[in-house]
């Protein structure tokens, strides 16, 4: 299956559309300078990429490429723009191509995430949230954020009505609503993302698209995650 659900609402998504390389692609490249190719992967390629991970020479890791397309809340995809920004200067984002509200209009009240479980504010970090809060007090907070999505779209909605264009009244649309972009990506920044995504204090929403990823990406190359993931 090249597709997840990683919020498990029905809604979100994430796939793999395309890639380009695999195992065999990270070794031949680290051993271009010796002009050697290797046509089956052995155990001295495997110790090759160990290698390669365990000293941080990932740069053959950007001839291994995926294509992803995503469907997530507008501000998990906010937080996952900040990767592609932070990685232009060396090329390892390939492309991020992502719907737009001034073209495409929303057209279902349900195309919001809505969280099942609300979980606390931690004391000691700022932007992160521990635990949960009481079931009560969660029942209450969930009919909160559903109240103001379905405000959302009702707003929206009439100012389309009243004529208004796309690319003013999708000012109304709080943060939850859904949107969705082609990603397209190197191993080297994408291994950089998982680990940032789903280390300590990482929401765990977009940490629910990083686990996705892992998992869509392992068939393809599986030594490389098996040796990323004995340094995680």
């Amino acid at each position: 299956m090249n597709y997840k659900d990683p919020l498990s609402d029905g809604k979100s998504r994430i796939e793999l559309i395309g890639s380009m390389g695999n195992d065999l692609s990270i070794v031949n490249d680290a051993r271009a300078s010796f002009e050697k190719v290797s046509v089956e992967l052995n155990e001295k390629d495997i110790k090759l990429i160990n290698y390669l991970l365990k000293h941080q020479h990932t740069s053959p890791f950007r001839g291994v490429v995926f294509k992803f397309k995503v469907k997530a809340p507008l501000y998990i995809c906010r937080q996952w723009w900040k990767h592609v920004i932070a990685s232009n200067h060396n090329d390892e984002q390939l492309g991020w191509n992502e719907k737009s509200f001034r073209y495409v209009a929303i057209d279902d009240s349900n195309e919001f995430y809505i969280p099942k479980t609300f979980r606390k504010q931690a004391k000691s970090n700022k932007q992160a949230t521990i635990g949960s809060i009481e079931e009560s007090t969660n029942k209450s907070a969930i009919s909160i954020y559903e109240e103001q999505c379905k405000a959302s779209y009702e707003a929206y909605s009439k100012l389309l009505d009243l004529g208004v264009g796309r690319e003013q009244a999708r000012g109304v649309l709080i943060p939850s609503v859904y949107t969705s972009w082609v990603w397209t990506v190197s191993l080297q920044a994408l291994l950089h993302f998982i680990g940032l995504r789903r280390g300590a204090g990482a929401q765990s929403e977009i940490g629910a698209y990083a686990d996705a990823i892992v998992e869509l990406i392992k068939p393809i190359v599986p030594v490389a995650m098996e040796a990323w993931s004995s340094l995680e």
